[in-house]
């Protein structure tokens, strides 16, 4: 058996030690991605311990992804660590050098096993391919400064065009790779996007609403804001923006959404504007969170990411 390549299935294992607690989709795929990383990272020390002729190559792989795998490590450790209880995460990391160290225990039965392993590595570097795990990866590299994921380059284009919802209206927008688009049940929403791929609670939409005959002379200020927000909102800002060349407005507000059970609150940055004779939203928010919850401190986290999407959007006609 290629004992190797079994850590790369651990972090499922460590997936169900997570759920003993009540713990958010997001700790989990911290829990998974901490795995993988831990996993990974054992398995190229094994490698380079028992082959010394790949040495160099194991080398290589590292200095590929250390950068990256090395900061979202660092982010993960800092984040359970709130998460859980400090008995919790010791027993969880305990647990887990535990697993590594039994799938780990034999020898690399052939050299050719490690050079296939190095090699998918590579490929994948150099394919720029992205899955779950690799979203985990860049999310909680980026998991203090958000905006970052974005001027380092790690960005997805998306087009509106083609989608049913957008009709002829063709926009572009730069959204960060770990984010995860979802359909939106909403009519007017185009399309949403997830952080911490899809697990998060942070969202950027797009919206596009066809304005009546009646409200095609309207003008988008700092004032008519009020127009367009929810009776249970409200509206803490508002200043001029411009999007792709167009003047609009950028307004933050506060809602507060009735669930089943209980009220929560959720707080965005809307930056709008008006183009041939349809208005343009698009939306960043964080939450929804309790009532009491302060998020006036995590959406100025992540402001500087939804600014910078406001300004790289493309009205392609």
């Amino acid at each position: 058996m290629k004992t190797l390549l079994l850590f790369i299935f651990c972090f499922l294992a460590v997936h169900c030690f997570a759920q003993i607690g009540e713990y958010s989709q997001k700790t989990a795929l911290a829990v998974e991605t901490y795995a993988y990383l831990k996993g990974q990272q054992s398995a190229l020390k094994k490698i380079s311990s028992e082959f010394p002729g790949l040495h160099d190559d194991v080398l290589s792989v590292q200095k590929n992804i250390d950068l990256y795998h090395g900061r979202s490590q660092r982010n993960i450790e800092l984040f359970l660590k709130e998460e859980f209880s400090e008995q919790y995460f010791l027993q969880l990391t305990k647990h887990l050098d535990s697993m590594i160290t039994q799938q780990l225990k034999n020898p690399i039965e052939r050299e050719k096993y490690a050079e296939d392993l190095l090699d998918k590595i590579h490929k994948k570097i150099r394919s720029g391919t992205i899955g779950t795990t690799d979203k985990g990866i860049l999310s909680f590299a980026y998991h203090d400064r958000p905006h970052q994921e974005l001027t380092d380059g790690h960005t997805i284009n998306y087009s509106t065009k083609g989608h049913p919802k957008a009709e002829e209206s063709v926009v572009k927008i730069p959204v960060p790779k770990s984010w995860t688009a979802e359909e939106a049940e909403h009519p007017d929403t185009i399309q949403q996007f997830t952080s911490y791929a899809g697990k998060g609670d942070e969202k950027i939409l797009l919206m596009i609403y066809q304005l009546a005959e009646s409200e095609r002379n309207m003008l988008l200020t700092k004032e008519s804001v009020y127009d367009f927000i929810a009776p249970q909102s409200v509206l803490i800002r508002s200043e001029k923006v411009t999007i792709d060349g167009i003047p609009g407005v950028m307004a933050e507000i506060e809602e507060v959404i009735d669930f089943a059970v209980n009220q929560k609150k959720v707080r965005m940055l809307q930056f709008m504007f008006i183009h041939q004779q349809k208005l343009y939203c698009l939306q960043g928010s964080v939450g929804p969170a309790p009532i009491h919850h302060d998020l006036g401190l995590q959406l100025r986290k992540y402001e500087p990411l939804f600014r910078l999407v406001a300004q790289g959007t493309d009205i392609m006609n």
